[in-house]
């Protein structure tokens, strides 16, 4: 039987110099006695979607809305018509009082020209003086008939009976003006009080301490009207922040609930976008014995110390919207991975997750020998699960801050698996609205 002949194969020797074989199993030997490796097909990456592990803040607080309102706030106005004769002048300025302008308690802040007032006084004091006399002869008068009569009344017999009731009729008239005297001279002294207070009332005066100017109508020379407004006065020295709270929050549950209260004494945490970084700290100073018939809330009310931001700056204003965090203590700083993320190790009680680790050369499994992204699984330690997200506690975990965790396809993946990740999530996730432990 006539074996068909192998034609001799040109091949290269490790030299570059050309070699010949007489038939293919004398390639074969040679491959093998030589070591010659037979190339391999190159390995494609895992595609893997990862997240880089980062301190993410978990929010389990509640936020409200609310308002500041000055601690006092007084309207001022002149109790009688008349001209504006002068505003108060601030030490050092050459200028009247005019919005923003905090003054002291007992300033005089605006004066009316004061001469009808004066005259008005001067004329009611004159009056009573005139009255006081009068009373003063009138009881003399009723003394002097009072002895006559009663000398009248001793002598019955050596008088008679017209000189002894014409001595009776004079007592009495005595009297009745005595009376009438009186009278006039109380209403002469009302008349004169209310001259003394019309005077003193010419004059507007601060009623409390650190009374900022938050308003002003009034101008030197103007001529104003009864009770029309001058000036409008706060002290924010300290300020309030309302807000309102539902009822499950100021209730007293029978058995233990997650949703924290609000009580009297308490302190909270205030933020607002107009000092962004600072945190303040107010009290609970009221709550509202009735709900809001329109909100159904429970108007809240926080008193806190304005700080100043500069001299005659301070940091809270009315009207400004500031955030209240009722529960903040229970807000955290933790790492959080999905759930997917989370894998069963070698025993039930082990629990790991995949990093991805940029490496020269695989060291085992596919892959071996090609050097890139691979990954290598860590144990990890499990905390609280939030939102469908857990925590890893780094303490006692493999992995740590900045670490590259796979996220998705992970049932494709072994110790040394090559991959190539598709997202590299490196900002913390958004704060989350809700928490559930």
């Amino acid at each position: 039987m006539k074996v068909n002949e192998v034609q001799p194969v040109r091949v290269l020797s490790h030299l570059g110099a050309p070699a010949y074989t007489c038939s293919w199993l004398g390639c074969l030997l040679l491959a093998v006695v030589s070591g010659c490796d037979e190339p391999r097909e190159p390995v494609a990456p895992v595609p893997v979607s990862v997240k880089v592990l980062a301190p993410e803040e978990v929010v389990v607080s509640s936020r409200f809305s609310g308002s500041v309102e000055p601690l006092q706030t007084t309207d001022l106005a002149f109790k009688l018509p008349g001209t504006v004769q002068s505003l108060h002048r601030p030490p050092g300025l050459d200028r009247d009082v005019q919005v923003g302008d905090v003054l002291a308690k007992g300033t005089v802040i605006a004066e009316l020209e004061e001469g009808d007032l004066r005259r008005a006084k001067a004329s009611a004091e004159a009056r009573v003086a005139q009255l006081e006399s009068r009373v003063a002869t009138a009881r003399d008068s009723l003394e002097i008939a009072t002895r006559v009569l009663e000398r009248f009344e001793e002598t019955s017999g050596s008088v008679s009976e017209v000189a002894r009731d014409d001595a009776a009729a004079k007592r009495v008239a005595a009297a009745g003006e005595l009376a009438s005297a009186e009278h006039a001279l109380a209403d002469a002294r009302v008349q004169l009080d209310q001259a003394n207070d019309d005077y003193a009332n010419r004059q507007l005066i601060v009623p409390f301490d650190n009374a900022t100017v938050a308003e002003k109508k009034i101008e030197r020379g103007e001529r104003k009207a009864a009770h029309e407004l001058a000036f409008r006065l706060i002290d924010i020295s300290a300020v309030y922040v309302n807000f309102g709270v539902p009822d499950t929050m100021i209730g007293n549950p029978a058995v233990i609930s997650s949703v924290e209260r609000v009580l009297l004494g308490q302190q909270l945490p205030v933020t607002a976008d107009a000092f962004e970084g600072r945190t303040l700290t107010g009290t609970v100073t009221k709550i509202a014995p009735q709900a809001d018939a329109r909100t159904r809330t429970f108007l809240t009310q926080l008193t806190l110390a304005n700080q100043e931001v500069a001299p005659g700056q301070p940091m809270l204003r009315p009207g400004m919207i500031v955030t209240v965090r009722v529960g903040a203590e229970n807000d955290r700083t933790v790492m959080l991975l999905p759930m997917a993320a989370i894998h069963q190790g070698r025993s039930p009680d082990d629990l790991i997750v995949y990093e991805v680790s940029t490496e020269a050369g695989g060291t085992g499994g596919k892959g071996a020998g090609v050097g890139g992204d691979v990954v290598r699984p860590r144990k990890v330690a499990l905390g609280g699960i939030y939102d469908n997200q857990v925590e890893v506690l780094p303490a006692s975990s493999e992995v740590q801050a900045g670490s590259r965790i796979v996220v998705s396809t992970a049932e494709r993946l072994a110790d040394g698996v090559l991959v190539r990740p598709t997202q590299d999530n490196t900002e913390p996730a958004a704060t989350l609205a809700e928490a559930n432990k």
